[in-house]
């Protein structure tokens, strides 16, 4: 998912890979922008830069959390000094497992995110970011887009894509970027703790595409009406 959203994004934004080891950093977002250069051409104003998780979040103006959700939290806590009240930060984060019978969310406790209140309340990975993170503003998203759709230059899909999110500018500010991304609709899903349902989504899309043979399962809300809608105007 990170490395699709770097391809498609670099094309009128500046981008920054990151990674625990910045040599791998660097070599992934060289092949990155390489691939991006060829398919987006002339168009493409922006460009992909290895660097470290410190100093991208340091620089960055939206930046988008998309890790393994059992190290999320840890390296959450370890850049939480580095973001910003100006920032916008998107997760694209689920917590779930495989199991004989498909796929199985596996929401988040108040224990693992090494949060007080409430402790038996289950909260989804992007309010656990936001707790950490705050006052950077935290936007969940991109869940149910198929990671091959954002790198297959090939595929020409429609997919609907939810955005939770306590902020309007935070949300205002995602939304115009999946706008971005050819045949993708953003749709509000309501305040950030509507990602708990969103994110429980994905192990149900993958379970269904399992038991019945179906690629790359998405989302799309019917029936669509384009004179009433005008989100990526």
């Amino acid at each position: 998912m990170g490395g699709g959203l770097a391809f498609r994004l670099a094309k009128n934004h500046d981008v920054f890979v990151t990674s625990r080891n910045l040599e791998k950093a660097v070599q992934t977002a060289k092949s990155l922008e390489d691939g991006g250069r060829l398919f987006h051409k002339d168009r493409m104003i922006g460009s992909i830069n290895g660097s470290s998780d410190k100093d991208a979040v340091e620089q960055s103006e939206v930046v988008i959390v998309s890790i393994p959700a059992a190290s999320t939290l840890q390296v959450m806590h370890e850049l939480k000094a580095y973001f910003r009240q100006d920032q916008t930060v998107i997760s694209t984060v689920v917590s779930m497992k495989k199991t004989k019978e498909g796929f199985r969310h596996l929401p988040l406790s108040n224990t693992q995110a090494d949060c007080s209140p409430d402790s038996a309340e289950q909260k989804s990975v992007a309010e656990f970011i936001q707790q950490i993170v705050s006052p950077a503003k935290v936007v969940s998203t991109f869940h149910t887009v198929p990671a091959a759709y954002l790198t297959d230059t090939e595929k020409i899909l429609d997919i609907d894509v939810f955005i939770a999110g306590n902020e309007d500018s935070a949300v205002e500010t995602t939304s115009k970027l999946i706008c971005e991304i050819p045949r993708l609709r953003p749709l509000k899903a309501g305040p950030l703790e509507n990602s708990r349902l969103i994110e429980a989504m994905v192990p149900l899309l993958l379970t269904v595409a399992t038991l019945n043979e179906l690629k790359e399962p998405s989302i799309r809300v019917v029936p669509w009406i384009p004179s009433a809608y005008n989100g990526c105007t």
